[in-house]
């Protein structure tokens, strides 16, 4: 006696819909975004080629007015607000001139 099985056709392919990768709104806006400044801050600081260690010191103001300079380019990208522009550009030139100090002394 063989046993038939009914499918439903309509639950399946909900089923198969709902299995896949839920992207949050927004999500996908953010990425691109992210991405373009990314790309903008980078051409704009390899024009600019600030220097930020001056005989194995810091410069202060230099590195001020870069982060400025990336603030200002990431919050024309995004929007965000300016502490947090500002916070994030600050980290990131801070990085950039650790890594130049210590490559000047090496």
């Amino acid at each position: 006696m063989s046993t038939r099985r009914q499918i439903s056709w309509t639950t399946a392919l909900a089923d198969m819909r709902n299995d896949r990768v839920q992207v949050a709104p927004g999500q996908i806006g953010a990425t691109l975004r992210a991405n373009a400044y990314a790309k903008f801050t980078a051409d704009r600081l390899r024009a600019a080629r600030p220097v930020l260690v001056i005989a194995g010191r810091y410069d202060r103001a230099a590195i001020m007015r870069a982060a400025i300079q990336q603030a200002q380019s990431r919050r024309a990208v995004t929007g965000e607000a300016w502490s947090i522009c500002l916070s994030a550009a600050l980290k990131g030139v801070w990085s950039v001139a650790k890594a130049a100090r210590i490559a000047a002394a090496h």
